[in-house]
């Protein structure tokens, strides 16, 4: 009997060990693919939060995470190289860098799980079918909290430079139009507000975006630039340089543009914390959340950048008091 019982136990040991006749299953890797248009990560700083944020949820690149990214250049270029990528390697989620991106990898990979960071309009774009309610296999962060943050924008830009009274507008021509329509009505409304008459320019590079700029007009230097972002104003050396070069006030999309790219100012989400609080929408999803029951989220931090120097190039006095209000200012 105790003979009996002891190999039992042994038995039972061994299974509990994992020393059986089946090896035990490895805790699977996540796998995740950014995908971004362009090749310059340092104008992402979204990346930089994703990453910090995976790493304090114990998910380490080369031991349980496999972190990747694909580019392009254009729509098109991402296209087929998002479609390459995925004919060789299989991924848990999809992390697209922003709008256009967003629509790509949608198109590429419908199934696949995807956490967008961010999306200007995800309803109007129809990535999802409500913020509270995606519906879809889509869920993420926006990058505003609504059609007025453009609007909350545009006042902030009267209030810096206050002889305003013309704005080019610069928008992605690639973008859906229902997300421009009601973009430019909350514009508008705004802008009558404000005293401002807006110029639309659509664009589908920033080449033709810096030479719009170059065919405004600013003799009562009266005039800026402002940009409705997307993927395509990612980088804005090319719209800055051609903004300062006719001392016309450039109005960009967050921080970095701010202080590395000569653009006047910003008042934007935080890229980086939009990344960080990401990386719960991904942890999420890989342990069995599905997409369409995650809420879309809104930006929780704002903060208005403001580059002095560029101001004293341009021309431009920027009051005190506005100086003080700025979250940061680069002189």
């Amino acid at each position: 009997m105790t003979k009996i019982v002891l190999r039992m136990s042994i038995v039972a040991l061994v299974a509990m060990m994992g020393l059986g006749a089946g090896p035990v299953e490895k805790t699977r890797n996540l796998r995740v693919l950014m995908v971004m248009e362009g090749n310059n990560i340092r104008l992402q700083p979204q990346i930089s939060g994703l990453r910090d944020a995976l790493e304090e949820l114990k998910y380490i690149q080369g031991e349980n995470l496999n972190l990747r990214q694909v580019n392009g250049e254009t729509n098109e270029e991402l296209r087929a190289n998002l479609k390459s990528l995925l004919q060789v390697r299989q991924f848990d989620i999809i992390v697209p860098l922003g709008t256009s991106e967003t629509a790509v990898a949608r198109e590429v990979a419908p199934d696949i799980p995807m956490v967008f960071l961010p999306a200007a309009d995800p309803v109007n774009s129809g990535f999802v079918h409500s913020l509270a309610s995606p519906g879809t296999n889509l869920t993420g962060l926006t990058f505003f909290t609504g059609s007025e943050n453009l609007g909350k924008q545009l006042e902030v830009f009267k209030q810096v430079v206050p002889s305003l009274d013309k704005v080019g507008i610069l928008v992605d021509g690639r973008l859906k139009s229902a997300v421009l329509t009601e973009s430019w009505k909350r514009l508008a409304v705004v802008a009558s507000w404000l005293g401002i008459r807006l110029i639309e320019l659509p664009v589908t590079s920033t080449a033709e975006a810096s030479r719009k700029i170059a065919s405004l007009p600013n003799l009562a230097k009266n005039t800026g630039v402002f940009v409705f972002c997307s993927g395509l104003f990612k980088d804005a050396e090319d719209l800055s340089t051609a903004a300062t070069k006719r001392k016309l006030p450039l109005f960009g999309c967050n921080a970095f543009q701010v202080a590395e790219q000569d653009v006047l100012l910003s008042y934007a989400p935080d890229l980086y914390s939009l990344g960080y609080r990401g990386a719960w929408f991904v942890d999420r999803i890989f342990k069995g959340a599905k997409p369409q029951d995650l809420p879309v989220e809104t930006p929780r931090k704002f903060e208005l950048v403001i580059n002095n120097k560029i101001a004293s190039e341009i021309g431009l006095k920027i009051s005190p008091e506005i100086l003080m209000l700025a979250d940061r200012v680069f002189r």
